[in-house]
This record gives C-alpha cells, structure tokens and sequence, in this order.
C-alpha cells in the first residue's frame, strides 16, 4: 500500500479493525483471519501513534506558518507540509 493513501480515517479504519480482531480471540466461532493478537495490536497502536504524532507535527507547523507574513496560503502549505493532497481539497 502506498503511504498516499492513507490518511486518519484509513488510520482510524486499522485501528477498529485491530479492536475488533481483538475482541474475536474470544469468540469460538470467528476464524483465525479474523482475530488480531493482542501482541499485533500493541505493534498498530505503537505505530499509530507514531503517525499520529507525525500529523501533530503537521499542524503545529501549519500554525506556525499561518502567523507568518506572505507565507502563501494555509491551503498550498497543507498541501506542501503533506497534511492533504490536491485531491482531497474540493
């Protein structure tokens, strides 16, 4: 999967599917491709958090820069900083 795709809601879409994984350990009838060990979903929340981190980081530049004269726009520095793409800008 290219890193373009994702995004916090994809994040967020793993994040639900390892909590669900989880709770299917201890469900009898859910096959093994359904559940997550609770070793595999400390590993995705430990990287969560990191990309989590890596937006915080995002939005305080884009604060920082806002208050800056003639930096361009808030729009072109989202795009610039890789906190959004063209694309997802409508």
């Amino acid at each position: 999967m290219s890193n373009k795709s994702l995004s916090l809601d994809t994040l967020k879409a793993h994040l639900f599917d390892a909590l669900e994984g989880v709770k299917n350990l201890s469900d009898p009838n859910a096959s093994e491709e359904d559940k997550t060990s609770i070793e595999q979903a400390k590993v995705i929340a430990d990287l969560s958090g990191k990309v989590i981190d890596i937006y915080k980081v995002q939005v305080d530049a884009l604060k920082t820069l806002n208050q800056m004269d003639n930096v361009g726009s808030l729009r072109s520095m989202a795009i610039g900083l890789g906190v959004t793409s063209e694309e997802n800008i409508k």
